[in-house]
């Protein structure tokens, strides 16, 4: 008989059993004169010995995966993050108004800058913009034990998140630029002003994200373990408050009459001021779907173990979208109905993108 040299022997015992089980399973297919039968059972058998080692394997990871997370996948996990992200829509503004009354200057002059014909208010002008802000906050978890002895280890979560708001207003449907009517700064002394030359003269829509934004979700956890590594992916369906200033404004000049040669300028004698805004502030109420990727890594501070996270989320709005702003001119020297509308169409789907570091509270067990 021979014998196997210790060269051979060492390279036998250091490949994996269930190698060594595999190649005897192919050994026995590649025997000839053996029964198509018994070579089939014995191949089974092999490759079941095989497929119990390999399940063995894993079973043991996934019990030392368990053991290094210390065991949380069988608690009730809170957390609480900071979170930073960007929320956003579009929106439309809208603004028309009726015809100007009297007094004012007969006959208009458009060389000298009045506006042609009886003149409107404010000429229709309508736009479309994106309504962007920034996000800061604090997000509070809690997550049940796992529900099922599955490979994803499902549990279900409940979170809230309350963000302050950074930003600016957002101008719709602008005409001009509105502010305190007035003589132009460079304008001459000598010459005749239109009504179309006069400073602060336009209108527009503005709208301003305000906080604390409130989004509030219930979903599943899934989590995945990758050798040490630990993702978890959590669907959830949220629910989102948020609220949203909205100020409308329109002014106008009317020109009374032709300044006389010598006569110092005097702008509320040479101008009637037609000076209209309002403004409302909306809450908005919305649901929509929501994803978070997690992250958790090796580090811990204390009883917290330190995950990183992403997040995305789309929320639907519910109920009417659309808010009206209607001012008339209240002057009772004035002939005439001086209305001006305003109307902004808020966008029904918004969308929030964040990420941020989540600290959940997983003490070690003692031993």
């Amino acid at each position: 008989m021979r014998r196997s040299t210790s060269s051979e022997s060492n390279s036998t015992c250091s490949e994996p059993c269930d190698v060594i089980i595999a190649r005897a399973a192919m050994a026995q297919i590649a025997q000839p004169g053996r029964p198509p039968l018994s070579i089939i059972i014995r191949t089974v058998w092999l490759l079941l010995i095989t497929a119990a080692m390999v399940g063995g394997s894993q079973v043991s990871h996934a019990e030392s995966a368990a053991a290094m997370h210390d065991g949380e996948l069988t608690r009730w996990v809170p957390s609480a993050a900071l979170e930073v992200g960007i929320f956003g829509h579009t929106g439309k503004g809208n603004i028309d108004g009726t015809d100007v009354g009297t007094p004012r200057v007969d006959p208009i002059s458009i060389v000298f800058g009045d506006v042609p014909g009886p003149g409107v208010l404010q000429n229709p002008i309508a736009s479309r913009e994106q309504i962007l802000s920034a996000l800061v906050g604090g997000n509070f978890e809690i997550m049940t034990p796992q529900l099922a002895d599955l490979p994803t280890h499902p549990r279900l979560f409940f979170d809230i998140n309350i963000s302050a708001v950074m930003t600016n207003d957002v101008g719709l449907a602008r005409s001009g630029e509105p502010s305190s009517l007035q003589f132009p700064s460079n304008f001459d002394p000598g010459s005749v002003l239109g009504e179309n030359v006069v400073a602060g003269r336009g209108s527009k829509i503005t709208v301003q994200h305000q906080g604390p934004q409130l989004h509030a979700g219930l979903g599943a956890a899934f989590t995945f373990d990758f050798g040490e590594e630990r993702i978890r992916i959590k669907p959830s369906v949220v629910y989102s408050r948020i609220v949203t200033d909205i100020f409308a404004i329109t002014n106008r000049a009317v020109r009374l009459r032709t300044p006389e040669g010598g006569v110092p300028r005097d702008f509320d004698a040479e101008f009637r001021k037609i000076e209209l805004n309002d403004k409302t502030r909306e809450i908005y109420h919305g649901v929509g779907p929501a994803v978070e990727i997690e992250y958790e890594t090796a580090n811990r501070i204390g009883p917290f173990s330190v995950s990183l996270f992403i997040k995305g989320h789309a929320s639907h709005l519910l109920g009417d979208l659309k808010t009206r702003l209607q001012q008339t001119n209240q002057d009772p020297t004035v002939t005439g109905d001086e209305t001006v509308n305003w109307k902004y169409s808020q966008d029904s789907w918004v969308f929030r993108a964040s990420t941020g570091i989540r600290f959940r509270l997983v003490p070690r067990r003692r031993r």
